[in-house]
């Protein structure tokens, strides 16, 4: 007999509702709208808070059959199913739940630990227990009314999180992730601004606080108004432009431009939220106050633009209701500098860390090096990373120093001269993290490194002043271990390593004896 029992409330549940509908119904669709919601936000990749979510990208079928059709009914539940609501009277429609929005195959019994079986995801009106749980209303108040006047839907009767639109597991549990009251779904017709076709095309560098290696965007003037394309880094809005208007010494960029429609994956590498978001320019005085503007200065003889106020790439227009300090990309104290491209000696790495640690039996010592790189020159201006790469000097060795592959597996090729964003395949011995640069060298004879920046353009190189530092070893050369002391490596074929490399190496100890160790 199984151990877990569907409760026969559960059951009248799924025998009472109505179909998943997922096929788009027959009539008039109105894509492209902006949902607003009260709901339960997600708060990390588990936990849940009262909050709201804005900017959604939703739908709406005005049906043949009278009826109106909502598109992914609960706010960031990617449910691609539709919600059907019954004319009621004139502007007024009603949502007969329970409703089925969404199957899929995790079901199982306690008894069948390898069962995989249909589970069906139940929406409903419910009710607020206690400790924020919820549960389904009664048969007769199982519904949820809205209004409809052609162009905004809103959700009637629920003024706060004491009764919610839910979702409920054919079990009867409630899936406590989701949850909307005061839910408006609007019709939208925002477009990106572009530039007349006689603006004047120029190029500004773009650098913040966030950003402090400069990269070229394009821009375009007309008149007093100056268009800026891509200052989002995201590859999705490369091509969407922004407006500042310029008065005298002052420039204005003013809050909510609209930038189109993005998901947190453009942003970010992982998310577990699918939905797709209206995307907004969004100006903030400081990293948690909103403005209705952005103020550059201008200076009159360079034509640099500096903003001490932040710029955020943000998920719905921003508003006294919706005034959340995320943002997807932020930018603050933005300097936008007028590019004109030239050669340049390049600005030094910074250091930011080096260390060397001996392995167990002091056999393998593995030295880190970090540093930071900017693609500027000394005087802080631009240069074009792609024509820029750094050395590595060994000791007081005069020549650069080669990063073998047969030394470092990851590497595509033997390599000398290394590409300001390079990273190996795996983003392990030479890593990329923004502007640092982490560099591992496998010799213990290694006492001084010097990295050198170099900039090449029509033929001729310019490097910049050197960044040495010292290597101290958490041993000593030579550690004497059970009275005997690392005289050689060798690989299997016996000839002469000069330290240990990838794969199967012989190391040679001062008492005779020999050790195979491998080096993944």
């Amino acid at each position: 007999m199984k151990k877990t029992l569907f409760s026969f409330c559960a059951l009248v549940l799924c025998l009472s509702a109505s179909a998943q509908l997922v096929e788009t119904p027959k009539g008039k669709l109105i894509d492209h709208m902006y949902r607003s919601s009260s709901s339960w936000v997600k708060k990390g990749w588990t936990g849940t808070e009262p909050g709201r979510y804005d900017g959604l990208v939703s739908k709406v079928v005005v049906g043949e059959d009278g009826c109106l059709y909502v598109y992914n009914p609960v706010s960031v539940f990617d449910s691609k199913s539709w919600l059907k609501l019954d004319p009621l009277s004139a502007g007024k429609y009603r949502a007969k739940l329970p409703q089925v929005i969404f199957k899929d195959n995790n079901g199982g019994d306690d008894d069948d630990e390898g069962a995989n079986t249909e589970r069906k995801f139940l929406l409903n009106r419910m009710s607020i227990k206690d400790n924020n749980q919820y549960e389904v209303v009664s048969k007769d108040n199982n519904f949820m009314d809205f209004s409809w006047d052609g162009q905004t839907l809103k959700m009637l009767g629920v003024g706060n999180k004491n009764e919610i639109l839910g979702i409920v597991y054919d079990n009867g549990s409630w899936e406590n992730r989701y949850g909307d009251w005061n839910v408006t779904i609007e019709s939208f017709e925002n477009t990106p601004v572009t530039p007349p076709a006689n603006a004047k095309p120029v190029q500004y560098t773009l650098s913040s606080k966030e950003e402090t290696s400069p990269r070229v965007i394009d821009a375009a003037i007309d008149g007093n108004d100056i268009y800026l394309k891509g200052i989002s880094k995201t590859s999705k809005l490369a091509n969407v432009w922004v407006k500042l208007t310029q008065n005298g010494n002052t420039a204005e960029m003013l809050t909510n431009q609209y930038l189109g429609t993005t998901v947190r994956t453009d942003f970010v590498r992982f998310s577990n939220d699918a939905s797709v978001y209206h995307t907004y320019a969004a100006a903030y005085s400081d990293a948690s106050t909103l403005a209705s503007k952005l103020t550059f200065s201008v200076n009159a003889e360079t034509g640099v633009l500096t903003c001490n106020n932040v710029l955020k790439i943000v998920f719905g227009k921003r508003s006294t209701e919706n005034a959340s300090v995320d943002g997807m990309e932020t930018f603050e104290s933005l300097v936008l500098t007028p590019f004109v491209k030239k050669a340049a000696k390049p600005a030094a790495p910074t250091l930011h860390y080096r260390s060397a640690v001996d392995s167990y039996d002091y056999s393998l010592t593995t030295i880190t090096l970090a540093f930071y790189v900017r693609n500027v020159d000394e005087s802080g201006n631009y240069l074009d990373p792609n024509n820029m790469y750094y050395n590595v000097y060994i000791n007081d060795n005069p020549q650069p120093f080669k990063f073998l592959k047969s030394q470092y597996y990851y590497l595509e090729k033997d390599m000398v001269d290394i590409p300001f964003y390079y990273q190996d395949k795996r983003n392990e011995d030479f890593k990329v993290a923004d502007d640092q640069r982490i560099l591992h060298f496998y010799d213990a004879h290694i006492k001084k490194l010097t990295v050198v920046m170099v900039y090449e353009q029509d033929g001729k190189k310019y490097q910049s002043e050197p960044m040495s530092t010292n290597v101290v070893t958490s041993g000593i050369d030579k550690v004497t271990t059970d009275n005997k002391v690392v005289v050689g490596y060798y690989g299997v074929d016996g000839s002469k390593r000069q330290q240990l490399e990838k794969g199967v190496n012989v190391v040679k100890y001062s008492d005779g004896s020999s050790k195979k160790i491998i080096v993944k």
